[in-house]
């Protein structure tokens, strides 16, 4: 006889249940199935909350992984969207483009095209790069890895009766092993430079907050909610590096809480009084130009050898990163994320574009940005994002959904 299911437990099964319905006066909601530990999924949510965008947080816990996500998007993968005529969302960055045309009040995209690319370019990094850093904090650290085994598989769990988190946790921790590899964590002879680049830019960004409130002046944009996310999420929330970012970086963990506090009225705590962009007529801030030196050192090489190697079909790459070399796996994803930001350079124009050669060129990211061609990776044409068509979200789903048939380019 099967044992009965304890109260609370059941309790937690109405929860997940009623957070998946739109009742009376939600007819207008957003639902997005997060996790407290998904950077990409508080990069969303902050945004929304600034934005004043009405959501229901829906837990992706193990159930609704393996199902309804899966079978939305093509794989497991956080956040998703379902709008409120049922339409499904998926990849953080399209997700706010769209947002940002159908909510143009409080604007996060600076109406100076210069702005406006540097906003393009901190953003990228923050998605593309910053994952290698978090991943080297939370799972290259023996007491983030055990405390965030437990804490993922606390989200995974809840509502099961039958899987705890105790029996969850190690396995998650000893998974995430394999995944150091991808992200040339591989040899612990790197670890040293990747702390190294944890101290560089916590310095920069402190010494940025001494003079700004938000990275492009005194009001939020898009690159503010993707740097939130990982460091946040990662650094701020797992509890060895939680050591290195109070220590560190006081002021940053100030411009963190104030982006958590977007849209609560508890205690008329978030804020709603906003000043100006940087004016860069006015000369660009030092800090902001060491910034974009960090990216230059880190995020572009990686990038380029990425698409180079995407280019000629190869499943890996070596890159000389922050002055060490390592070993990475090709993504596709960034392949065509990169090609993204390509375009977006070559969208500039006139006294804007010459601004920005001479401001890249000084932060070492021209030329490097645009040498060589530009690879096209034709795993993603077709898609519509963030909307889901169709039940494929990823390129990797699309591959596989159609494997043996012939894919042109990348």
């Amino acid at each position: 006889m099967a044992k009965p299911i304890p109260a609370n437990i059941l309790q937690e099964q109405k929860t997940l249940k009623d957070s998946r319905e739109l009742k009376a006066g939600q007819e207008n909601f957003y639902r997005i199935w997060q996790s407290y530990a998904s950077p990409y999924s508080h990069k969303v949510m902050t945004y929304m909350n600034y934005k004043g965008i009405p959501y229901k947080r829906m837990e992706a816990d193990m159930t609704s992984m393996a199902g309804d996500i899966t079978k939305l998007v093509g794989q497991s993968i956080i956040p998703v969207i379902l709008t409120p005529d049922e339409q499904v969302m998926q990849d953080s960055t399209p997700i706010l483009q769209y947002f940002e045309k159908t909510y143009p009040q409080k604007p996060t995209v600076p109406d100076d095209n210069r702005l406006e690319f540097i906003m393009w370019l901190l953003e990228e990094f923050s998605d593309e790069y910053m994952p290698r850093i978090h991943m080297h904090t939370r799972w290259g650290n023996d007491q983030n890895n055990r405390t965030m085994g437990q804490r993922i598989a606390r989200g995974l769990t809840y509502g099961n009766p039958s899987v705890t988190p105790q029996n969850l946790g190690p396995m998650i921790s000893k998974r995430q092993e394999g995944f150091k590899k991808h992200l040339g964590l591989g040899d612990d002879a790197i670890k040293p430079n990747m702390d190294q680049q944890i101290l560089d830019l916590l310095a920069i960004l402190e010494e940025h907050f001494k003079h700004h409130q938000f990275l492009l002046g005194f009001k939020p944009s898009m690159a503010d909610f993707a740097l939130y996310g990982p460091l946040k999420i990662h650094l701020f929330n797992d509890p060895q590096s939680n050591e290195i970012m109070e220590l560190n970086a006081p002021r940053t963990c100030r411009w963190m809480d104030t982006i958590m506090e977007f849209g609560d009225t508890r205690g008329c705590a978030g804020q709603t009084e906003f000043g100006e962009w940087i004016n860069l007529d006015d000369g660009v801030p030092e800090s902001l130009s060491k910034l974009l030196g960090f990216v230059a050192k880190t995020y572009m090489p990686f990038a380029k050898a990425c698409a180079i190697a995407g280019k000629d079909r190869n499943k890996s790459f070596t890159a000389t990163v922050y002055g060490a070399q390592a070993t990475f796996s090709v993504h596709q994803y960034r392949v065509w994320s990169f090609e993204q930001l390509q375009l977006k350079y070559l969208s500039l124009e006139g006294q804007g574009k010459h601004f920005i050669d001479e401001l890249l060129t000084s932060a070492n990211i021209l030329p490097k940005l645009m040498e060589g061609e530009i690879v096209h990776n034709a795993l993603y044409d077709g898609f519509t994002p963030p909307f889901i068509v169709d039940g494929i979200g990823d390129a990797r789903a699309k591959h596989l959904k159609n494997k043996g048939r012939k894919v042109t380019g990348v």
